[in-house]
C-alpha cells in the first residue's frame, strides 16, 4: 500500500473514530511529518538479587572470624567443602573476598552486599534501539501495528519551526538515556532478580526518520469552539503535545477561516 493511501486510509479511520461524538464536526484535515531519531544504545546490565543462604553464612563467617582454608566453614556449617569452595571463587570473581596472607577477608563491596543482603551477577553487554524525538525531548515508543514514515519526503514538516533545531540522541547526557531506557518497554525485573543500568557504553545513530501525524480540524457545536487533534501514527495515539502547541499557535486562525 503507497503512503499516500496509508494517510487516506488512517484519515478515515480516526475521522470516523472522532465523529462518534455527535457534537463534533470535521471542517477540515492536514498531514505533515517529524523527524525521529533512531539510535542502538550499548550498555552493561547487571542483576541483582536476594543473596543466597550459603553465601550470606559464609560472609558472616569471613566478618567475625579468621579463615584460612574452606573445609573450616564447612565444618561450621555442616556443608561439602566443593559448595564452600564454589561459593568462595563467585564472591572473589565478584570482588566481595580477597585473600590476604593466606587469610580469607571480606571486601568493602563484600560488606555493603552483607549489608544490603543482595548480589550483585557479572554485568552482561545489552542493547536496544530507541526513536528519539528531539521535539518530545524523550523516547516514543512505536505502535507496531501500523505507523506511517515519510521516505521520500513528499508529506510537509510539521509547521512550526522549533521542531527543526533537532538534539543530536548521541549527544543526551546520561541521565537522560537511562530515563528514556526505563521509561521504554525494558524488562528491568527478571527471574533471578531485578536488572540495573551500570554503564551507558555507547549511543549511535543508525537512521533519521520522518514519521507522519495526522491532523484534524473540529468544531464543537455544543461549546461553538474549534480546535485540534493530533494523531501520531508512530505511536498510535494523540499527541497531547502537538495538539497544545497546534490549539495555542492557530486554533484562532482556523476558526476564521472555517466559520468566520
Amino acid at each position: 500500500m503507497s503512503k499516500n493511501l496509508q494517510i487516506e486510509k488512517e484519515m478515515s479511520r480516526i475521522s470516523a473514530m472522532l465523529l462518534e461524538q455527535s457534537h463534533l464536526r470535521l471542517l477540515g484535515s492536514d498531514s505533515w511529518a517529524f523527524p525521529l531519531q533512531q539510535a542502538e544504545i550499548q550498555m552493561k546490565t547487571v542483576v541483582r538479587s536476594q543473596m543466597d543462604v550459603l553465601m550470606k553464612m559464609i560472609l558472616k563467617i569471613l566478618d567475625r572470624l579468621e579463615v584460612k582454608e574452606p573445609n573450616e566453614i564447612s565444618e561450621l556449617l555442616a556443608v561439602e567443602t566443593i559448595f564452600v569452595d564454589h561459593m568462595l571463587e563467585l564472591m572473589m570473581q565478584n570482588n566481595m573476598v580477597e585473600k590476604i596472607d593466606t587469610i580469607y577477608r571480606l571486601t568493602t563491596s563484600g560488606s555493603m552486599h552483607l549489608t544490603k543482603g543482595t548480589f550483585a551477577h557479572d554485568p552482561m553487554d545489552e542493547d536496544m534501539e530507541i526513536a528519539y524525538s528531539s521535539y518530545h525531548n524523550e523516547s516514543l515508543k512505536r505502535d507496531h501495528g501500523f505507523k506511517i514514515v515519510d521516505e521520500d519526503e513528499s508529506v510537509p514538516d510539521f509547521r512550526f519551526k522549533e521542531v527543526a533545531e533537532m538534539m543530536d540522541v548521541t549527544q543526551l547526557d546520561d541521565s537522560k538515556i537511562r530515563q528514556m531506557i526505563q521509561d521504554s518497554d525494558y524488562e528491568f525485573l527478571v527471574e533471578n532478580g531485578q536488572k540495573l543500568i551500570e554503564e551507558i557504553c555507547s549511543v549511535e545513530l543508525k537512521e533519521n526518520l520522518r514519521a507522519v501525524c495526522l491532523e484534524f480540524h473540529l468544531h464543537d457545536r455544543t461549546e461553538d469552539t474549534v480546535f485540534i487533534r493530533v494523531w501520531n501514527t508512530w505511536t498510535g495515539k494523540f499527541d497531547p503535545l502537538f495538539e497544545n502547541e497546534l490549539n495555542q499557535k492557530d486554533a484562532t486562525r482556523l476558526r476564521k477561516l472555517y466559520i468566520g
